[in-house]
């Protein structure tokens, strides 16, 4: 029986995190599927190991881990995986994008696929129209990205890593929620290169097939 398992709702953006992750560094992990829209639909097991029964989280042997971007860390450090970087500069630097993306980032882009996505999806007759406000806020944190893209093809250093994982998850969703990226040339390029790779079209295609399904999906 597999040792890792990964308690996770795939549409959601904390979810799609790991799950980006796992693909990339093709490790075996069981996941759980945790139902968040029905009322009492938590299993008390999955409350025990997080009692605010929010997902993921991650059981890999005797270690319970919560939040997404302490188990992004943890795995590809624990695998030897060039996302997690061995030079402390660059550690740095990658920790610094993964705070970033708690603070506004995660409102300000999350909104996008979490109102016009997944609350559908879920069957919730959400508001789809954003304030002029939330398009403002929207715009001036994609042109300070877009700013800190310039003149290159990921983050941190000159490869991929958990930063742009974490970031980049932001954008699964971006045309099915109709991100207006058409002014952020530097953006677009770097989530084509995220999107170029072999575990983002694996994690976008089961996705796409939970989108598209003509079931009631649990999800």
């Amino acid at each position: 029986m597999n040792s890792t398992t990964l308690y996770f709702n795939p549409l959601t953006v904390n979810s799609i995190k790991t799950s980006l992750l796992v693909n990339a560094l093709n490790i075996p992990v069981h996941f759980e599927h945790v139902v968040l829209h029905k009322a009492n639909a938590k299993s008390e097991t999955f409350l025990k190991l997080n009692p605010t029964g929010k997902v993921p989280v991650l059981v890999d042997g005797d270690l319970l881990l919560t939040e997404s971007n302490a188990i992004l860390k943890y795995l590809a450090h624990k695998h030897d995986s060039s996302l997690w970087p061995s030079d402390a500069v660059l550690q740095a630097q990658v920790l610094k994008w993964m705070f970033y993306q708690g603070g506004d980032w995660n409102k300000t882009v999350g909104v996008f696929s979490h109102r016009r996505v997944v609350l559908p999806h879920w069957g919730f007759n959400q508001q789809q129209v954003l304030s002029p406000q939330q398009l403002l806020d929207f715009h001036d944190i994609l042109h300070q990205l877009d700013l800190a893209l310039a003149g290159r093809s990921v983050l941190v250093g000159s490869e991929i890593s958990i930063a742009d994982i974490c970031l980049g998850s932001y954008f699964m969703f971006s045309k099915e929620s109709q991100m207006p990226l058409e002014n952020f040339v530097n953006v677009r390029r770097w989530l084509s290169h995220l999107q170029n790779t072999p575990w983002w079209q694996q994690t976008a295609q089961s996705l796409e097939d939970i989108l598209n399904s003509s079931e009631n999906c649990p999800v």
